[in-house]
């Protein structure tokens, strides 16, 4: 009881409350406005050389003949590609039915449309373009069943070996409530676990370093408050924790970097934070708890996608109406590098991440507010960019994405908001979304 005094009282004391004026605050989803959808169209992904597999969740108050899902050419117009539909797998909230593509070209553009009755009287259509090709290095896994609070969450690993075959997710509920399950790589499953000892919020970060390269430490915390009832003011916390040789402790003291929505990214012993639309000041935190300021990124921050390969650390800058621009961070030299500016199209909230020594960014939304969902390789020994892949779930906002190790073989991305594009309103649907995938290129 003791200890869970001093969490309730060092939530409201660390605090420091801001107004967030820039065009991104820091505020996710209303969680009060974003309701269940009754009928998405989760994931298109490539099962062969002319064949695709296309999934739909539907909720269990919504009856087969109020939705229909139908296949056009990217014009609009029929088509040879033929649809089918197969399994559908039950479960506690929702199903989710298979359909099976064929006659399909690489290369080749189709439009999905899923239209639905939605709440038993509005007819609605949502339709995404898939372009069919061969190469597909995705995998669907388990979807996570809930459907309230915030579809976005922290992801930290909890295997033993840090090989990524267990990874737990930690999601805000509401203001009392957080939720907590471990994703098995084994079984392909999710199990209900013990969340971190700290009050509920947003955006708490947590990671695993290194104390001198060898003894692992897991840090948690940081995070904001959200006060509906002063719109645009958030309260950024400072406390962090830690264990360090299975050993509990306070990150005394507090963090000392600025204010704001944090993005971070992690050495092997050292974690650096940047704040998003804020300073560009960066703070660092040894594994043994130690915090200095390094030097800050050398242009005024928007909204920051992060990677690192080995001790190298990565930040794709996003700036409205700017290309986004990539710079490295040499740890060692404590320098920036300003490296190639990304080539693709112009977006916000996009991901970051690594994967066998390749950094890979994309995702987002465009200056519209249009999903997107093509990911970027770049390869920091050319630096060079180039188009390497769809994602072929149904997120494209604030998905979760988690990289065990930057040298290993996959990762793991999922959950998140879908930008949904209605063919007759221009109004885009905000949908929370529960697929979770894994990606080895």
């Amino acid at each position: 009881m003791r200890r869970l005094l001093f969490f309730l009282i060092a939530g409201i004391l660390v605090g420091h409350w801001s107004c967030q004026t820039t065009v991104e605050p820091a505020s996710i989803i209303n969680t009060q406005t974003i309701l269940p959808d009754q009928a998405a169209l989760v994931s298109v992904q490539s099962t062969g050389s002319n064949t695709a597999e296309v999934i739909v969740k539907l909720t269990t108050t919504i009856k087969r003949t109020q939705w229909q899902l139908t296949i056009l050419n990217s014009a609009g117009n029929g088509t040879n590609a033929t649809l089918s539909e197969g399994s559908i797998e039950q479960l506690d909230l929702f199903n989710l039915t298979t359909f099976n593509l064929s006659n399909l070209s690489a290369g080749q553009s189709y439009r999905l449309r899923l239209g639905f009755l939605y709440n038993q009287k509005d007819t609605i259509t949502v339709e995404r373009i898939y372009t069919h090709a061969t190469y597909n290095p995705w995998k669907r896994l388990a979807h996570l069943v809930f459907n309230d609070g915030l579809y976005t969450g922290s992801v930290i690993d909890r295997s033993d070996d840090l090989s990524g075959q267990l990874v737990r997710l930690t999601r805000y509920v509401d203001d009392d409530q957080w939720q907590s399950n471990v994703y098995s790589y084994r079984t392909n499953q999710w199990f209900t676990t013990d969340a971190p000892s700290l009050p509920p919020r947003r955006g708490m970060v947590e990671y695993n370093v290194f104390f001198q390269g060898k003894d692992l430490a897991y840090f948690y915390g940081l995070g904001y408050l959200v006060n509906d009832e002063i719109p645009g003011k958030y309260a950024y916390q400072r406390d962090m924790y830690a264990i360090l040789n299975g050993f509990f402790t306070d990150v005394i003291p507090f963090y000392g970097g600025q204010p704001g929505e944090l993005a971070y990214f992690i050495t092997t012993e050292w974690a650096y934070f940047l704040t998003n639309n804020g300073s560009p000041a960066m703070r660092r935190i040894y594994a043994d708890l130690d915090q200095e300021d390094r030097a800050p990124l050398p242009e005024a921050p928007g909204v920051l996608a992060t990677f690192s390969i080995g001790e190298m650390g990565y930040v794709v800058n996003q700036v409205p109406g700017q290309q986004p621009h990539l710079f490295a961070y040499d740890s060692g030299a404590d320098v920036w590098i300003r490296k190639a500016d990304f080539p693709g199209k112009a977006r916000s909230r996009g991901i970051g991440f690594s994967v066998q020594n390749k950094g890979y960014y994309g995702l987002g939304t465009d200056a519209n507010q249009q999903g997107l969902r093509d990911l970027w390789q770049y390869d920091p020994a050319t630096d060079q960019w180039q188009y390497h892949t769809d994602y072929p779930g149904q997120g494209n906002t604030y998905v979760v994405v988690f990289s065990p190790s930057n040298r290993q073989t996959r990762t793991y991305i999922g959950f998140g908001y879908e930008n949904q594009t209605r063919t007759d309103s221009p109004a885009k649907r905000i949908i929370g979304c529960t697929d979770f995938w894994e990606f080895a290129p």
